[in-house]
């Protein structure tokens, strides 16, 4: 499955802050103790001839909506299996979308167009059937017969879902279903009909003998060949005025108990230059749309500066949704039961006044019956309004009228206005802030035992696999580069709780098929990364590696213990006054499975003397220690890490007598500024060291073992300093140094010349 790791040029390693804190040392370490963000894993991968837009899994079959292309592929290595184009399509002012058109090639007006796949549905009610609706043909759908025999053929019975209606007004068009500008689409059978819930982005530039709606809910023919709404009530569209100034996009679409939800992307109102996220509901019986309500949906990141003041950031623009059920340890955190619906989304926080994201993303969890609650608990407040965008601001509906509705929602009398509540159902950010340096714009979410675990996916083409949990920071045990585009938001996860379980990602024109129990285990680079995966990965440690335990030849493997591992110290050398702080840079300092980072074991020993640890600054990668005093010069001690249960040792450590043995220039100028060089050994043992003359700084230069160079400070007389260098807590003194009057020019000769070279003589005293 795994090919050799390969770093990317520049590229050492990609965390998104998902790193520890590191005092800026310790960077090398660091990055060799942190998971491998590099490693290429080979895939079932399919990639097609034009970006893929939708995906269904159907029968070990997956159909793929692309530009001018329907593929199927099969579910174990995601082989091409058959192929259906679709475009491009030549359109014309005078055919029907279930015409060909092609005989009008020559004819003015007709424009070849590709065909997007705009929706992409499998139904089951009368025979297997592939429903598919595209940007072209006015967005009518077609219907692919799945024969019994070969559900893979999407290409020998194929049906437009188009028929001329005498009895409808033009401007309904129940058979012109999706926009080529967005559109979710909703399948659902109720009481032996399909119904079709539609939201689509629309503006101004709609053709009126084509009309598409904003929300629709139809019901398709049992004919099949075409749609019809119910009542003249069954869509609402943005009225014409605001079309084009209030776009709302339609991210998400799902179906919850009795209930049909869609999420939008839209301005706060028909005034506002700024964008929000709204949750759409309606009954899934309410063919008339009555019991339509709106209200906006907030992820936030809350900040505690003091006691009573919290600070909040809002992430305003939903990128991704998914929802499934919760794993027993998130339903308790966030007051849920494990049959509880939860809608999980990624948001982004958008530019100023725009929907367009920038790279600061959140994730947040709304359990459904939370939704309804609120929707249920802010009825007949002030925080109630008609929806302004399909009505208008001055509609009779928005004025005198008292909100009617019953704890259910679907009770709503005929006359009754659609709603708006203005106050926002809020949540907080489940992973604290550690996604706020990249754009997430996919999720899908899966069970494993007691855990819930998050898909991501980035505008950057990464995969990432997460525990989902408010308890704490959760870092990510799967992180990887899947493909230079952004990962699609249409995810399917399939069979999440077998050993086979695998989740589909589309990038750009590529889907891959990706396992749910993680990627193997060797991008986990130290012990303590190692031991922190989830269980369900089933990763162990086998000397110095990370391994499934079948890999571990010796049988020396563990989900236990780390030992330490050391990677560099420095200074490697200390005056034998000692004083010294060490600084010892490595992985899996104080760590046990249950207690990840605990440091009361842990000891730093030079050869059989301890080096008193600093807890406030040491870290599970770094530790720091002051050393003690030493009587004679040692060299090659061993620095010795104990946790209790193993040691680590690094031999590069000494005591030294640094000395001064001369000085040069003896003397200069009282105004300072002369560059002194100091010659001795061992003069860069230690931390610091410090250079002084009649209690003023000589200014370091450079620093080697043998040679300290600094500029001398100014002096008020001409006299004799002694030099004193302090390195740590040894002290050296050297014979002085002499301060002399200051040179004075008081001629020069000649004072004038050629343009030509001339030597110039400074007479001085």
């Amino acid at each position: 499955m795994k090919a050799p790791a390969v770093l990317a040029p520049g590229i050492l390693v990609l965390l998104f802050t998902l790193v520890q804190k590191s005092y800026g040392e310790c960077k090398e370490a660091l990055v060799k103790s942190e998971m491998n963000v590099n490693m290429k894993y080979q895939l079932p991968n399919f990639t097609a001839e034009t970006p893929i837009q939708n995906v269904v899994l159907h029968k070990h079959h997956i159909y793929l909506g692309a530009v001018n292309y329907i593929y199927v592929l099969n579910d174990k290595d995601l082989q091409k299996v058959a192929e259906y184009k679709t475009g491009p399509v030549l359109e014309h002012p005078d055919c029907s979308p279930c015409q060909d058109c092609s005989h009008k090639a020559n004819l003015s007006g007709g424009v070849w167009e590709d065909n997007i796949n705009m929706a992409l549905l499998v139904d089951t009610y009368y025979d297997d059937q592939l429903i598919s609706c595209g940007s072209v043909h006015r967005g009518t759908c077609q219907r692919h017969i799945l024969p019994p025999s070969n559900i893979a053929d999407i290409q020998s019975e194929v049906h437009c879902m188009y028929s001329s209606q005498a009895d409808e007004e033009p401007s309904q068009c129940p058979d012109c279903v999706v926009s080529a500008l967005g559109t979710k689409v909703l399948i659902s059978e109720k009481d032996r009909f399909i119904n079709f819930f539609v939201g689509n982005t629309i503006n101004s530039s709609d053709h009126p003998d084509h009309s598409l709606h904003s929300i629709s809910v139809r019901r398709l023919k049992e004919t099949q060949d075409g749609f019809k709404f119910l009542t003249d009530q069954s869509y609402i569209d943005v009225l014409p005025e605001f079309r084009d100034s209030y776009p709302i996009k339609y991210v998400h679409a799902f179906e919850s108990n009795h209930f049909i939800y869609f999420l939008t992307v839209q301005r706060e109102t028909l005034d506002a230059q700024t964008f929000h996220t709204r949750i759409i509901r309606f009954c899934s019986v309410d063919s008339g749309l009555h019991s339509y309500m709106e209200m906006p949906l907030e992820c936030i990141l809350t900040e505690k500066r003091r006691k009573r003041s919290t600070r909040e950031e809002v992430f305003n623009i939903l990128q991704a949704a998914y929802v499934s059920k919760p794993g027993a340890h998130l339903a308790k955190q966030i007051g849920a039961n494990l049959n509880d619906d939860i809608l999980y989304g990624v948001f982004a926080q958008s530019k100023p006044d725009s929907a367009e994201p920038m790279n600061r993303s959140a994730v947040c969890a709304f359990p459904i019956k939370y939704v309804n609650e609120f929707f249920n608990k802010i009825v007949n407040k002030n925080n109630v309004r008609c929806l302004q965008h399909f009505y208008g601001p001055n509609h009779e509906h928005c004025f005198n009228r008292t909100l009617l509705r019953n704890s259910s929602g679907c009770e709503a009398r005929n006359d009754e206005y659609r709603t708006e509540f203005t106050t926002a159902l809020q949540r907080v950010d489940l992973f604290m802030g550690q996604f706020n340096q990249v754009l997430l714009t996919s999720i899908s979410t899966f069970i494993k035992g007691d855990l819930t675990i998050a898909n991501l996916g980035t505008s950057e083409g990464r995969f990432m696999q997460v525990v989902v949990s408010r308890s704490g920071l959760s870092t990510p045990h799967v992180n990887f580069r899947l493909d230079s585009h952004p990962v699609s938001p249409e995810a399917i996860v399939e069979h999440p709780l077998n050993q086979n379980g695998y989740t589909l990602v589309v990038t750009g024109k590529k889907i891959t098929r990706i396992p749910l129990n993680g990627l193997g285990c060797e991008h986990f680079q130290s012990c303590s990364q190692c031991l922190s995966a989830p269980p369900f990965v089933q990763c162990g440690w086998c000397h110095d590696r990370c391994v499934h335990l079948e890999e571990c030849p010796t049988g020396a493997w563990t989900q236990e213990v780390c030992l330490p591992a050391i990677y560099e110290v420095f200074p490697t050398s200390a005056p034998l006054e000692g004083g010294t702080v060490l600084t010892v840079c490595g992985w899996d300092f104080g760590f046990r499975r249950n207690n990840k980072f605990d440091l009361k074991k842990t000891k730093v020993f030079l050869g059989n003397e301890s080096c008193t640890l600093t807890l406030s600054e040491s870290t599970t990668n770094m530790l720091k220690c002051t050393v003690g005093p030493a009587v004679n010069e040692h060299f090659n001690i061993s620095i010795i890490i104990s946790n209790g249960r193993g040691t680590a040792q690094y031999s590069t450590f000494s005591y030294v007598d640094p000395i001064i043995t001369s000085i040069s220039p003896s003397y200069g100028p009282k105004n300072g500024g002369t560059l002194l060089t100091l010659t001795g050994k061992y003069l860069n043992s230690g931390n610091s060291r410090h250079i002084s003359m009649g209690g003023k700084t000589c200014t370091l230069k450079s620093v080697s073992d043998s040679i300290l160079e600094c500029y001398t400070p100014a002096q008020a007389t001409a006299t004799e300093f002694p030099i004193k260098l302090k390195i740590d807590l040894a002290n050296r003194e050297m014979n002085s140094f002499s301060y002399q009057e200051d040179p004075i020019v008081y001629a020069i000769h000649p004072t004038k010349s050629f343009i030509r070279h001339v030597n110039i003589a400074l007479i001085q005293r």
